[in-house]
């Protein structure tokens, strides 16, 4: 068997090399679909949290969490949920050594998701250092995730630009590796607090209704 010629070895191996890269970023693009699922999955499961709307006041609320309402009851067009973490300074218990808040805005048109926006806010006292990212997408429930945008804020300047600009291919997977190392656990940590704050209010209605029918049910004794 004659050995090939130079070029056609040259020109197999450019073809074994492109179907290689090919395969590549094909699984990107399927991975990436996957994790786009997930997201819009868990907008879904957080867009139950509008049921708080129609409560006129949240009685309880876990540690270190507040809840602020847009627009007046029973009017509301959404919520706010913030989360707080401090860190005293060991040496000064009356000093704050660090802190974060971290927040997420669903805003609703009727029944319907129509925005989400997560806020992070770091503050180091010890270098004076703040950052604020701001991660907005308009268009939650449509089939694109990537034309959600990102914007930062810190000691070195600002920055704004759509999350499809990242690179995501097979030498960087930065769209991928934000969608499922940050945004989605975010999603999860946010979903798990929403759910929380709709049961406790859940079980404090049922404690006042049983109060209530415990108090008609005395009144009848006489």
């Amino acid at each position: 068997m004659e050995p090939l010629p130079k070029h056609r070895h040259l020109a197999l191996l450019s073809l074994l090399l492109f179907s290689v890269s090919l395969y590549s970023e094909t699984d990107i693009t399927e991975k990436e679909n996957r994790l786009d699922k997930e997201i819009l999955s868990l907008y879904r499961d957080i867009a139950k949290a509008r049921e708080l709307l129609s409560y006129e006041q949240v009685s309880s609320l876990p540690a270190n969490t507040t809840i602020q309402f847009i627009g007046a009851y029973p009017n509301r067009t959404g919520l706010r949920i913030r989360k707080f973490k401090v860190d005293p300074d060991p040496q000064n218990k009356n000093r704050i050594k660090h802190s974060e808040e971290k927040s997420i805005l669903l805003e609703f048109n009727g029944s319907v998701l129509s925005k989400v926006e997560i806020l992070i806010t770091t503050e180091d006292t010890e270098i004076e250092q703040k950052t604020k990212t701001k991660i907005t997408d308009t268009t939650p429930l449509d089939d694109s995730v990537n034309d959600m945008v990102i914007q930062f804020s810190g000691i070195d300047g600002t920055d704004s630009f759509p999350l499809s600009s990242l690179r995501n291919d097979s030498v960087k997977q930065e769209r991928n590796d934000f969608k499922k190392d940050f945004y989605i656990k975010f999603l999860l940590d946010f979903h798990s607090q929403l759910t929380s704050i709709s049961a406790l209010q859940k079980t404090n209605g049922n404690s006042n209704q049983k109060k209530m029918f415990k108090q008609l049910n005395q009144s009848l004794g006489y």
